[in-house]
């Protein structure tokens, strides 16, 4: 009998569990950037002065890995400008100040499905991204499966939501089982060619009681569809751990995800993705939880994409002024540069964060204790990479840097979280795995030049 995966037991600070979702306010505009999504930033096709409805497509999708963005709001296009992004970088945006009405586009209506090809296209017009995080394109995740060197047998719905606070997918499950019963029967009907036999897996913590009995009771009579019960361990939901955890398979980094006979799906991107192809209304609203040491009422807030977060914790108040706010969990999310910021596609957490508990301790030097390296779910050599990324040689570098493993790091802060030196060992990874990116891609690009 396989082990399962163990890493840390982090407080679940569930706070908002109970909490049905609220929708706000209208708000009196939004702002939509053009990187909501893995992959390249999407291009308006509106210009400033344009009246646009809610559902309308704003920007088109650009490149190998994009995705559109539609106007969560009815009225008027105010300005084509940037803005600052958490990891550094800019992006496009497109400011839209709300008339008020809410109307909706003549565009959309439920797409006209027929084969795998036009259900995959409509979720690629849909805008629809993997909402646990990652981002990356849905139709472009489903679409891995068609490969033919790839025979897929399990689709693991991700409903571990093993952060503390977060509960927007608990709360989608308690909501809209009956979505995510949809999402399911689509994928068996327009991808039965790629998952035929496939088991579902839906793949939960146990901390989660009320919505386990809930999806028991909604697919009692599909034999095909699983409640897998997963103990509440971070972190459970980084898909190489569920991988595993799941199906007892080991996630080889360098390969797609489909090629371990498996395809991993967000249960809120599954459940939104019934919904769009029912109604034909884009992805341009979300649940986000707002919680954290200095929020005074912790909640679940339905908002428009484009909400600024000043708006959401405006609803919830604050007890205390933050000292830092992120979107996404403790673990995993990141701090923004302004609450003026908006709410994009993947948050699916606004975190406000007292002075005490938003300043870090000071690193001091590793005292090589092997935690690290105790905690990581997939095994890596921590203590090591920061060594290795210091060698001088380059070719020997990056040799040494994949023999630690780095390259299977799922960013999930658990090196970090554990280092009694308080070491940044997620941005030594992250820095590290960036580094072999790139130079993996120079070399490509030296081979490919000395074919011509």
């Amino acid at each position: 009998m396989k082990k399962e995966i163990s890493s840390l037991h982090v407080p679940h600070n569930k706070h908002t569990a109970g909490c049905e979702p609220v929708r706000i306010a209208l708000p009196r505009e939004v702002v939509l950037p053009m990187n909501m999504h893995s992959g390249h930033d999407a291009v308006p096709v509106v210009a400033v002065g344009d009246h646009v409805k809610v559902g309308q497509m704003i920007a088109r999708e650009e490149g190998r890995f994009s995705s559109p963005v539609h106007a969560s709001v009815s009225g008027t296009v105010t300005e084509i400008g940037t803005m600052d992004t958490a990891k550094g970088g800019k992006t496009a945006t497109i400011r839209i100040e709300s008339d008020g009405k809410m109307e909706v586009d003549a565009s959309v209506q439920p797409p006209v499905l027929t084969d795998c090809d036009s259900f995959l296209q409509a979720i690629r017009d849909s805008g629809m991204v993997g909402l646990g995080g990652a981002a990356f394109p849905t139709w472009a995740k489903l679409n891995e499966a068609r490969n033919p060197d790839y025979h897929v047998d399990t689709v693991l719905i991700n409903a571990a939501e093993c952060e503390p606070y977060i509960t927007s997918d608990h709360r989608m499950m308690l909501s809209h089982p009956d979505w995510i019963a949809d999402g399911i029967e689509y994928l068996r009907k327009y991808m039965s060619d790629y998952l035929s036999g496939a088991v579902y897996k839906i793949c939960i913590e146990k901390n989660k009681p009320d919505a386990i009995e809930v999806l028991k009771k909604t697919f009692a009579d599909k034999p095909y569809v699983q409640i897998q019960e997963l103990n509440a361990i971070y972190p459970q939901g980084a898909k190489q751990v569920m991988l595993y955890n799941a199906t007892g398979r080991v996630a080889v980094a360098g390969r797609r995800f489909p090629s371990f006979g498996a395809l991993i799906i967000n249960v809120s991107s599954l459940a939104l993705t019934a919904h769009y192809l029912k109604t034909g209304m884009p992805l341009v609203e979300r649940i986000v939880t707002v919680d954290g040491p200095a929020v005074a009422k912790p909640m679940n807030l339905i908002a428009p994409i484009g909400t600024s977060i000043r708006e959401l914790l405006n609803v919830t108040g604050l007890k205390s002024e933050p000292g830092k706010v992120v979107v996404g969990g403790p673990m995993n999310g990141e701090a923004i540069c302004s609450v003026d910021d908006p709410v994009v596609k993947v948050s699916n957490a606004v975190l406000a964060f007292d002075e005490k508990s938003a300043v870090l301790p000071e690193a001091s030097a590793c005292i090589n204790c092997g935690r690290c390296i105790e905690k990581c779910p997939v095994g890596i050599s921590v203590a090591s990479v920061e060594r290795m990324m210091k060698i001088a040689d380059e070719e020997y570098r990056v040799k040494m840097l994949i023999d630690t493993g780095v390259r299977q790091c799922v960013d999930c802060a658990c090196c970090s979280y554990v280092c009694p030196a308080h070491r940044p060992l997620l941005q030594i990874n992250q820095q590290a795995k960036s580094y072999l990116k790139r130079y993996a891609a120079e070399q490509k690009e030296k081979v490919g030049g000395n074919t011509k």
